[in-house]
């Protein structure tokens, strides 16, 4: 009976030893942290881009070129509109749609802006809305890369084939 006895008060005291070994153990990570630099902010930085892009554009010019690098005002209005997540929405209308080569005189679409701030590039993803081929001047369909400069409260949104420009819109920052 004696070893019974004995039994009863070793398992707490084991149990109270156990919980302190497991208690003392400090959690630590499985790996060290990787070694990263600060993210860029500055000027020319992509969270500097994006932050100037945020708002509501109105669209002051749009022109065309053709084969020869002749520009071509068309006649749009448009409004376009930026947000903190990089979502981008656009709505326009080319009264003369004929003169900007597109078959249709509507606009509207909205999807994400990818900002290259290296390239000063935007890429459009996930687009959807008025972007069937015949809806937009060739020269400004979604797939096209859209080369960026900003110039006070003015931004200028160019498409290209190679060097050559195939379209700019001039947008005025919204009050």
């Amino acid at each position: 009976m004696r070893s019974l006895g004995h039994r009863a008060a070793a398992l707490p005291v084991a149990c109270l030893l156990a919980s302190g070994l497991l208690a003392g153990c400090a959690a630590a990570p499985r790996q060290k942290p990787l070694r990263t630099t600060a993210v860029d902010t500055g000027g020319e930085s992509t969270a500097a881009v994006r932050k100037q892009l945020e708002g509501a554009w109105s669209l002051v010019s749009f022109t065309v070129f053709d084969a020869a690098g002749a520009p071509k005002t068309v006649q749009a209005t448009g409004r376009l509109t930026y947000d903190a997540y990089g979502n981008l929405e656009l709505s326009g209308a080319l009264p003369d749609a004929a003169a900007a080569g597109a078959g249709a005189n509507a606009l509207a679409m909205k999807g994400r802006a990818v900002v290259d701030a290296g390239g000063k590039r935007i890429v459009l993803a996930d687009v959807s809305g008025n972007v069937a081929p015949d809806a937009l001047p060739t020269t400004m369909s979604p797939d096209k890369v859209r080369h960026y400069s900003f110039e006070g409260d003015t931004l200028s949104l160019e498409t290209r084939d190679g060097a050559r420009v195939l379209a700019r819109t001039v947008w005025k920052k919204a009050q």
